[in-house]
């Protein structure tokens, strides 16, 4: 599940790539990629792309949403602009899927690294199975995941539902206990 997860927010952590050395992708890579935003901002001398209010981005059925979309370049060999950075999305960050939904305050995708950490009031859900933190770290390169963050009196908590099988039935509130 978590593997899952990383692989989505790195996708939506790509999905305001403005140059052709990285696909912009957060769902299927075939499809088009929206992104609206009540404005966007591009300080040149700064390698630095802002997109600001209501960022909505979306292709095919995943879709992110922030208050606040950052993304940094690296400096080009001869100068300008060169490889993305990294991907800061602030307040009210949300990645959803058919499939999983993640919430943060914070999320970071530091490219060099292959990392990714989501931060603030951290929940994850997959169907019925949530997990709650203040800190989710991704490592893409080796899969590592991890959530919480030491010291902090923060707990981590996990919520699994059983599965079900398609036949089964909730229990009646009128069959006898025992």
């Amino acid at each position: 599940m978590m593997r899952l997860i990383a692989i989505a927010l790195l996708g939506l952590m790509s999905a305001t790539l403005p140059s052709g050395n990285a696909a912009a992708q957060i769902g299927n890579s075939g499809l088009p990629l929206d992104i609206e935003a009540d404005t966007f901002e591009v300080l040149d001398a700064e390698r630095h792309i802002v997109w600001l209010g209501n960022v909505h981005v979306v292709q095919g059925d995943s879709s992110l949403q922030a208050d606040r979309m950052d993304v940094y370049y690296t400096e080009a060999p001869a100068g300008g602009w060169g490889d993305i950075d990294r991907i800061v999305a602030t307040d009210n960050v949300f990645y959803i899927t058919p499939a999983q939904r993640a919430r943060g305050d914070r999320g970071v995708y530091q490219m060099s690294e292959e990392v990714i950490t989501l931060t603030g009031e951290v929940v994850i859900t997959q169907g019925d199975n949530v997990i709650t933190t203040n800190r989710f770290v991704n490592d893409l390169t080796t899969g590592n995941s991890n959530f919480g963050e030491a010291g902090t009196g923060e707990r981590v908590r996990m919520v699994l539902q059983p599965a079900r099988d398609a036949n089964e039935t909730e229990p009646s509130e009128d069959a006898p206990e025992g």
